[in-house]
């Protein structure tokens, strides 16, 4: 990995109190029902996330993709997985966040609707991740792929690299895990510590999705937390993480165990910044300027390498942090 950990600790935009407000406001009003849930969630993405023109949606196994950029020669491919807790959200929610992403990474981008619990609870959703990493290497099998996603959608990216190694496939080249969901017990220090300070997640909301998606299963199984499972062999990890979300530790602890057994990982850590901040980058700054940092970090690591090993030359307003990691307007959450 071409760049070293980074904290951003600027003072926080005046956008970033309004959206913070706004999402407190809108946890108090959190519908009745998870289908209400769900139409509340793709609503409010409405005004963010309309799919570029030309968007194609393709079938992916059991699963539908949308290539919101295609392959080209010369040019790495984004597999994004959308968050959402593992029941909410689809790929149109989060175009226009794997949009910009692979705009700054200069890479086409297939973003995935995979299936959702608790109609299609584990491993259907890590069952389609692999499916669409496999198409992705058929329709471009000598580029880069790099597997990215948000919450539980990050969550997912790991369990399916994971898979993938187990099972001796290829891997992808590159996982960016933003404000990843690690740990579906969500027992962490940080769920406690942060709790008064996240206007996003709570923890009762967290174990309560967490058992839809699991169904029968364990959720310390490591398909489902990928945290408690083998961290060796695994490619590159980028880990963005807020200061002020109860996944904290979810983050922190990732990079740590990836690191503990030899492999490469790299934490931003933002921490003025709430639970996938990136999301709202159409009207917050900070957004914005992470993906960008994100989009920098994956043309220097796919093209092998890069001119700034120094991590902050690439990076927006960022400064190098010490040596290890663990030193909305809307109803959409998780």
């Amino acid at each position: 990995m071409p760049y070293a950990d980074l904290v951003v600790a600027d003072p926080p935009s005046p956008n970033a109190g309004l959206v913070r407000q706004m999402l407190r406001q809108a946890a108090r009003r959190r519908p009745a029902t998870l289908e209400q849930w769900r139409i509340a969630y793709e609503r409010s993405a409405a005004s963010f996330a309309a799919a570029p023109v030309g968007a194609q949606a393709v079938p992916v196994g059991a699963a539908t993709g949308i290539w919101l950029r295609r392959p080209a020669a010369n040019r790495p491919v984004l597999l994004y997985l959308h968050g959402g807790f593992y029941c909410l959200g689809s790929a149109r929610t989060h175009a226009h966040l794997a949009g910009l992403l692979a705009d700054a990474a200069g890479a086409a981008c297939l973003a995935l609707d995979y299936r959702r619990g608790p109609e299609q609870p584990f491993p259907a959703a890590v069952d389609d991740g692999v499916a669409a990493l496999e198409a992705i290497r058929a329709a471009a099998p000598d580029g880069p792929v790099v597997v990215a996603g948000d919450s539980a959608g990050a969550g997912l990216a790991l369990s399916v690299a994971m898979r993938v190694r187990d099972d001796g496939g290829r891997p992808p080249d590159l996982l960016v895990l933003l404000s990843p969901w690690s740990d579906l017990t969500c027992s962490s220090r940080s769920h406690r510590e942060l709790a008064a300070v996240d206007p996003v997640l709570s923890t009762g909301e967290l174990r309560e999705m967490a058992a839809r998606y699991a169904g029968a299963a364990d959720p310390r199984r490591p398909g489902l937390s990928p945290l408690f499972g083998d961290l060796a062999g695994l490619p590159p990890v980028l880990v963005q993480a807020g200061g002020q979300e109860v996944l904290l530790d979810d983050a922190t602890r990732l990079v740590d165990g990836i690191r503990a057994t030899g492999g490469r990982a790299v934490l931003h850590h933002w921490p003025h910044m709430f639970h996938v901040w990136q999301w709202y980058h159409p009207i917050l700054p900070e957004g914005a300027r992470a993906l960008r940092d994100a989009g920098a970090l994956i043309r220097a690591a796919t093209a092998g390498g890069g001119t700034r090993p120094d991590g902050t030359a690439g990076c927006a307003a960022s400064t190098r942090a010490a040596g290890t990691a663990s030193s909305a307007p809307t109803v959409r959450r998780g």
